[in-house]
């Protein structure tokens, strides 16, 4: 798969809805809003877990409204 795909993206090309995600994920539907919008990030082991669901790499995922890869400095 090219480029980066958002939550957003991957649960409308499955017809999941927010709240199916969340079932799957074990979290509520809120949680994945804010995943979707980047106000959070998922921890890794959900991340792990929505790669695998969209059968995608973790990186190949966009959990935030830029495109920012890295945080931080050295």
């Amino acid at each position: 798969m090219n480029g980066n795909k958002s939550l957003a993206e991957l649960r409308a090309e499955k017809n999941m809805s927010q709240r199916d995600l969340a079932k799957e994920l074990g979290v509520s539907s809120a949680t994945i809003g804010m995943y979707e919008s980047g106000k959070r990030t998922p921890p890794l082991k959900k991340a792990i877990l929505i790669a695998k669901l969209f059968d995608i790499q973790v990186e190949n995922i966009s959990f935030s409204k830029s495109n920012c890869t890295t945080e931080g400095g050295i």
